[in-house]
């Protein structure tokens, strides 16, 4: 049993209520708001670029800065699901009741980040009228059973571990800022690309440990899980094992061979033409001048 990293780090948050609900919320709102100054911060900052500044479009400079915002999210999350699968065994003990300071603050961390994601999202959305059916279900998904375990502070061991999915987060952040910066001919994108790969399948094992775990202990979750948590962890973790992941894994693949930015077809393929259209026109023009 490891010690509790929060409380190693931080030895005061050992007299934090974090079992209660005005101490849940604050947390909440801590995470959202870290989350925004992220996401302006890193808008601010990122006008230096000229790729920033000159060639993304208006909804390309939003997913730049969300970007930032998850690969932050990603390497935290994946701190507190990689101790709590592999060095301390705290939540292993009861599936559905072991909590700790930890477990609390973690749970609660998600609730304020996917709180923030589902409002970019979504706003995101409605503004440059796109819909991305597996992100948004995902995101919804994601704030909806993380929010019952807070409230409930019941089946942190699921909530706490999963976090270790978002590993392939931080790595998906830099393929595509890179990407967009017209750095997918160097050796650092394909070696960012082709760890994110191995990533993804690390991610399938994972989620078929879950189901591994739901089955062998479902006496006790089926009796003692909110009905609404045993909804999302079942309807979740068959959603990532059997759909999303290995459609991510697919996409991710086929993007090592070709370098393209599958979350925006509609402005890559707008790209590539007005590209085709300026080669063509010097082509003309060259040839006039012969």
């Amino acid at each position: 049993m490891g010690k509790d990293p929060l409380i190693y780090l931080f030895p005061h948050l050992g007299q934090l209520a974090v079992s209660n609900l005005e101490v849940k919320l604050q947390i909440v709102g801590l995470t959202f708001a870290v989350s925004a100054i992220i996401f302006f911060l890193s808008y601010l900052g990122s006008y230096r670029f000229v790729t920033f500044k000159s060639y993304l479009s208006t909804k390309e400079k939003v997913f730049w800065c969300m970007a930032f915002v998850r690969a932050v999210f990603g390497i935290v999350a994946s701190f507190f699901g990689f101790w709590y699968l592999a060095v301390d065994n705290t939540l292993h003990k009861d599936v559905v009741r072991a909590t700790c300071t930890s477990s609390h603050f973690a749970v609660c961390m998600c609730v304020g980040f996917f709180l923030f994601e589902c409002t970019a999202l979504f706003s995101s959305n409605i503004i440059f009228r796109n819909f991305d059916p597996f992100l948004a279900t995902h995101h919804s998904v994601s704030l909806i059973g993380f929010s019952i375990s807070a409230y409930s502070g019941m089946g942190h061991f699921f909530s706490v571990v999963a976090l270790l999915l978002e590993m392939t987060t931080p790595f998906s952040c830099v393929c595509w800022v890179l990407l967009k910066a017209k750095m997918a001919h160097l050796v650092i994108w394909k070696v960012n690309q082709n760890i994110l790969v191995h990533l993804f399948h690390c991610r399938t094992t994972i989620e078929g440990y879950f189901l591994y775990k739901t089955y062998s202990d479902w006496g006790n979750i089926s009796e003692n899980l909110p009905v609404g948590l045993i909804f999302v962890l079942i309807g979740g973790v068959s959603m990532n094992f059997f759909i999303l992941t290995p459609y991510w894994t697919y996409k991710k693949m086929m993007q090592l061979s070709k370098p393209v930015d599958w979350n925006h077809p509609e402005l890559e393929r707008r790209q590539t033409l007005a590209s085709s259209e300026r080669n063509g026109c010097g082509q003309v023009h060259s040839g006039k001048q012969d």
